[in-house]
């Protein structure tokens, strides 16, 4: 009997000694999960990328330089004394607007994120990261931005000139009856209506529609050497902010739904307000940039619109006939399209498949919850 009581005493003290080696394994367990989580707001993957970001931002102005990029706007000045600059005024605004709209959603989630913060060092810090972030997402958002509306309209004044060209041809004489005969007809707005077309080169020289034909081929190869140019600039800086900005409504739907679901159904307001304006801000990001690019292939498509109504319904000599074609054949084969680093187009598509991406993964995340 007292071998037995013995045993039995070894026995607990031994489950004691293994219950304080697992509660102490525990514990450190616990504070290693906690300084695992602190390091995660420290060096989080959007600072990882925002440095990249930033990194890849400097090699390209040591890498292109003041010469090239001085090169570039005088690109745009010599494309200016060709088609005029009916739509200085209209850039300028555009660009302005843009600016003040993406800078002013930035500003207001900075403002509720800085008020929503509840203290501590490594609080502060990813508050910190965050804001850096969001600072070279929205410069490199506003300058691409920037530069496509430049591209748009010239793009467009080339394709007001093509509408008087277009309405100062006679029509032919077809049994069809041609109902376009007013250049308010195309693709009528009211930037066009305050804008002055101006041909300048063909009218020191001469005025002779061929002439201007080639001219006008002449900018829009220039235009396609600059849309060159904005793609190596900026494709890989919006590959990584589009990625980054697919990250932060990943991540803001997953916190939402986790807190919804710890919370029983009862979320705190501050969070879900700076959770609910970052998704905003991510989106407008995106959708702002794919507005821009889908307003310039729009002009293209415009260009090659009224080129067709030229070679059905006027009578044109061969020669402008064949200039006329190869024109259409330099915008159709050669489009004016804006990429990130060459992986896919900026289009609807795209907001089309971010789109399934995050409803895939919401779906996902409720049925496992």
């Amino acid at each position: 009997m007292r071998l037995w009581s013995l045993h039995l005493l070894r026995k607990f003290n031994d489950d004691i000694f293994l219950a304080r080696v697992v509660f102490r394994y525990s514990n450190r367990r616990i504070k290693l999960v906690k300084i695992a989580s602190n390091f995660a707001l420290f060096v989080e993957l959007t600072w990882i990328a925002s440095c990249i970001n930033y990194i890849v931002s400097l090699s390209y102005v040591f890498k292109f330089g003041r010469n090239i990029t001085l090169n570039y706007f005088k690109i745009y000045a010599q494309i200016d004394r060709i088609i005029g600059t009916s739509y200085n005024k209209t850039v300028k605004a555009k660009i302005m607007k843009t600016s003040v709209f993406i800078i002013s959603i930035s500003y207001v989630l900075f403002i509720i994120m800085f008020l929503a913060e509840s203290g501590g060092v490594f609080s502060r810090i990813s508050l910190t990261i965050k804001f850096t972030n969001y600072i070279l997402s929205t410069l490199t958002v506003i300058e691409m931005s920037a530069n496509i509306i430049q591209i748009e309209y010239r793009i467009k004044a080339m394709s007001d000139i093509l509408q008087d060209l277009f309405c100062s041809f006679h029509s032919n004489k077809s049994k069809v009856i041609d109902v376009v005969g007013s250049k308010n007809w195309f693709y009528f707005s009211k930037d066009r209506e305050t804008a002055k077309i101006e041909l300048s080169p063909s009218k020191i020289l001469v005025y002779n529609h061929f002439t201007d034909m080639i001219w006008l081929n002449k900018c829009y190869s220039l235009l396609i050497e600059q849309n060159s140019f904005i793609n190596r600039f900026y494709g890989i800086r919006i590959l990584i902010n589009n990625t980054l900005h697919l990250f932060f409504v990943i991540q803001a739907i997953n916190g939402t739904v986790r807190l919804f679901h710890w919370t029983f159904n009862k979320l705190p307001i501050i969070p879900l307000i700076v959770t609910l304006l970052s998704t905003v801000n991510s989106a407008v990001f995106v959708v702002c940039l794919v507005y821009r690019c889908e307003t310039t292939y729009k002009q293209r498509n415009e260009i090659i619109s009224i080129v067709d109504h030229i070679l059905v319904d006027k009578e044109i000599d061969e020669s402008m006939r064949s200039t006329l074609a190869e024109f259409r054949t330099l915008v159709h084969t050669r489009p004016i399209e804006f990429t990130a680093a060459n992986f896919y187009r900026l289009d609807y598509g795209l907001l089309g498949a971010l789109s399934s991406v995050i409803i895939t993964y919401t779906a996902i995340l409720l049925q496992n919850l």
